[in-house]
């Protein structure tokens, strides 16, 4: 359940104060729970605060406006993931949380979002040869990526120079083909992948689980050649290396991205994300750490905030946004106003001196 606010008029005095400060505490002892809240829609007097401080009694805080926020909204709590994260793996993550965006953090700050498009930019779209190394993808996404198994060199390398190739060329083409740093995908061929070292290719792919001979490895390792074994063939292999590629390289930075704050009023909001076709818009809380995700379906089920209104029962009297709120109950000794409800409310009306003695009649 969510908050409720207890809260009196705009201009507030003793009454108005301590009324709200001792109906919230008798709705807690009444139900059990810590949901009523008092609040108080104006600054105290000194009158006020003296008696606060006398009784040692802590002041309600001030709310300027009880509009709907972004809080207040059923706001999606998606995992962010870090910008090294592969392609194939957002994707996959899609699918689990059935979502088609993702947010990229970096210590719980927003640092870009990921979407489903993105995803299909990165298998459709047409790249050069030198696009892994040019999105610095590592190592450790292209062993998972191809579900393989490095022979030797360094799991933490990032493979950031040279291009890709297939060799299926023999020998002689295939010396007028790599440069230093190239990662070549190859067979079974003995001769092919010797070149391919020689050549001082940075990583070579061996395809269909074929076993590499003591004499490759010894001569990749004097050569800080990197050997991965995959039981995929060639074709198949060269169609995933693109899911490899870190989603940081397709990612929507941050100063390009809608944001809200979970302070933002849902109807300041409303008209933004309309204009905008992003299916979902990140939220972050005050301090700019990542909350979630809304989109324009939930604002349709955007929640009101629940008040009780105390020692006033009249609109201009009300804090702001009182029309946008559910009002639950009105305790109060003043002539009867205008204020209109959405549903029936307890209403408890009695021509007494102040509110604070209908309240105390209430707890006894």
């Amino acid at each position: 359940m969510k908050e409720i606010y207890v809260i009196g008029h705009k201009n507030p005095d003793t009454d108005s104060i301590c009324s709200a400060i001792c109906y919230a505490r008798l709705k807690n002892i009444v139900t059990g729970t810590n949901d009523y809240v008092p609040k108080r829609a104006g600054h105290m007097n000194e009158e006020t605060q003296f008696v606060l401080s006398r009784c040692d009694v802590k002041a309600p805080g001030y709310i300027k406006d009880v509009r709907p926020q972004v809080r207040d909204i059923d706001i999606r709590k998606i995992e962010g993931i870090d910008e090294d994260y592969s392609v194939r793996n957002a994707w996959k993550l899609m699918k689990e949380l059935d979502v088609v965006t993702l947010p990229i953090l970096e210590d719980n700050h927003l640092k870009g979002l990921v979407t489903i498009g993105d995803v299909a930019k990165s298998y459709f779209e047409m790249y050069d040869s030198d696009i892994l190394s040019v999105a610095h993808t590592s190592l450790k996404n292209i062993v998972d990526t191809l579900n393989a198994e490095i022979i030797t060199g360094d799991p933490d390398k990032c493979f950031d120079k040279g291009k890709m190739l297939i060799a299926a060329a023999n020998p002689d083409m295939m010396e007028n083909m790599i440069d230093e740093g190239d990662l070549v995908i190859l067979g079974n061929r003995y001769e092919s992948q010797l070149c391919a070292i020689e050549m001082e290719a940075g990583c070579l792919i061996i395809c269909e689980g074929v076993k590499v001979s003591n004499t490759i490895v010894k001569m990749a390792k004097q050569h800080n050649c990197i050997i991965i074994s995959t039981a995929y063939d060639t074709y198949t292999v060269a169609r995933l290396m693109n899911q490899a590629i870190p989603v940081g390289f397709f990612m929507t930075p941050r100063d390009r991205i809608v944001c809200f704050k979970t302070t933002d009023y849902v109807e300041d909001i409303q008209e933004i994300m309309t204009k905008k076709r992003f299916r979902d818009f990140p939220i972050e809380d005050e301090n700019g750490n990542y909350v979630g995700t809304i989109s324009r379906r939930n604002l349709l089920r955007s929640g009101r905030k629940k008040v009780i209104l105390v020692d006033h029962n009249e609109k201009n009297q009300a804090v702001n946004g009182i029309e946008d709120t559910e009002i639950l109950e009105i305790i109060d000794h003043h002539r009867l106003g205008p204020i209109q409800t959405i549903t029936p409310v307890f209403f408890r009306n009695q021509p007494l001196g102040c509110t604070g003695t209908i309240i105390y009649k209430m707890y006894q």
